[in-house]
């Protein structure tokens, strides 16, 4: 495989790449499928040693599965560069207009200071696990090393004196902002075997445990088998989700989804077997597919 280029700043262009996600993210429970939350996540899985704890600094969050928006359109489009034979970088720049239109957003101003607020979080949280870490050890990093957004959108960060400057400022749609990705990510997007490709209705998925459920699935389920399918026990998807709500109510969400088959591409079964009750996954070729891999779909109204 000839090595991906390096450049210091890699810089969105306005066009609207397949989406790509991240397998381990995908599998494990790294980011909350709850807003708000604070308690951190602990997983661990004494079969294979895989350790994840996820913390945060009490007064943002944990990064949530939301927030992950943002990290899905950063992957899809250096991912797409490096197929194109381009320059990249973990240094990011990007208009927050293209952004919030990629993820199927608003681009009204709470949309933005929502977004930099998002972008607080994937700062600010901790993770600390075992997978890819060198040498069978702990690896410890944040989502993103570091960004750069106006003041105008950081309200956390403002005085009074700025909110009576900055907070009645329009948004600037143009003005780009920047984030970079830390090499956990950004080495896993080089290594092209770390990602996939996930369904751009994904992002029409409002639940958390939708979103999770997807994600599961799309990890899980086999592309080619004589029945596409994977499934789990309940208490086992409970432990993998990394939920704070009990497993009666976490299995009765599950079962609220079933009844509903909200995913794209994938359909939910829930029955039993003997004292334990199964989930089972299962690509539905029913749905629609996802777009096929290097097809480009223009942003609507770009050309």
């Amino acid at each position: 495989m000839v090595p991906a280029l390096q450049t210091e700043m890699f810089e969105v262009v306005a066009y609207d790449p397949p989406l790509r996600d991240q397998r381990d993210v995908m599998e494990y429970p790294f980011l909350s499928i709850q807003k708000g939350r604070t308690k951190p996540i602990v997983f661990s899985d004494e079969r294979n040693g895989t350790e994840v704890r996820i913390s945060s600094e009490r007064h943002t969050g944990l990064a949530n599965i939301w927030d992950w928006d943002l990290i899905v359109f950063a992957q899809a489009h250096v991912n797409d560069a490096i197929e194109q034979g381009l320059p990249t970088s973990p240094r990011i720049q990007f208009a927050p207009y293209d952004a919030l239109r990629y993820m199927r957003r608003k681009t009204g101003g709470g949309d933005y200071r929502q977004l930099a607020a998002a972008i607080d979080r994937l700062y600010s949280t901790s993770v600390r696990t075992t997978i890819r870490a060198e040498d069978g050890g702990l690896g410890a990093f944040r989502w993103i090393s570091g960004f750069w957004i106006p003041m105008q959108y950081k309200k956390a960060l403002m005085t009074k004196e700025d909110l009576e400057v900055f907070g009645k400022m329009p948004p600037d749609p143009a003005r780009p902002w920047t984030i970079e990705l830390t090499p956990w990510l950004y080495n896993s997007i080089l290594s092209r075997k770390s990602i996939l490709a996930i369904h751009p209705d994904y992002f029409d998925l409002t639940g958390g445990m939708e979103r999770w459920l997807y994600r599961l699935a799309r990890k899980a389920v086999p592309e080619k088998a004589d029945f596409p399918g994977f499934s789990f026990r309940m208490d086992t998807l409970h432990k993998r989700s990394g939920s704070t709500r009990p497993l009666r109510n976490f299995a009765l969400d599950i079962r609220r989804i079933a009844e509903r088959q909200p995913l794209p591409e994938y359909s939910v079964i829930v029955n039993r077997d003997g004292p334990y009750e199964l989930v089972t996954l299962f690509r539905d070729r029913s749905k629609p597919g996802r777009v096929p891999r290097g097809l480009k779909r223009l942003i609507e109204g770009e050309t």
